[in-house]
């Protein structure tokens, strides 16, 4: 099974997908604050962690992703967003998202973006 992190400070959407991955047969945390994001990642060390790239914080998704992965670089990391003009740039967020999911999307996008970073192999440390 394995190890999910969502943060996203809407936390209607953010339980919603947390369900829809639980029923995909994953262990699933939730985090509504960057910060706390931050901690539960460095501590939970997750397979996949997925961001929203706007959050309510001084902190954007991107860079919640960023932190986790320097201190695991194992963690595979996919960035949501409603911004059209961040989307289509997918290799100007590298540093940040491995897949970058535009919003509104449907859950069969998740979780084919999900299996498919988890079928890979894991970035180099």
């Amino acid at each position: 099974m394995s190890q999910i992190l969502i943060v996203e400070d809407d936390r209607p959407f953010a339980e919603a997908l947390a369900m829809t991955l639980r029923r995909a047969g994953h262990d699933v945390a939730v985090a509504v604050e960057a910060d706390e994001g931050v901690q539960l990642g460095l501590l939970w060390r997750p397979d996949v962690v997925i961001a929203d790239w706007m959050l309510k914080s001084s902190l954007h998704g991107g860079e919640v992703c960023r932190r986790i992965r320097n201190a695991c670089p194992t963690a595979r990391t996919i960035i949501i967003t409603g911004y059209l003009d961040i989307a289509p740039e997918v290799g100007r967020w590298s540093e940040y998202g491995e897949t970058v999911i535009q919003k509104p999307f449907h859950k069969e996008d998740i979780l084919d973006a999900v299996h498919k970073l988890l079928a890979c192999e894991p970035a180099e440390a």
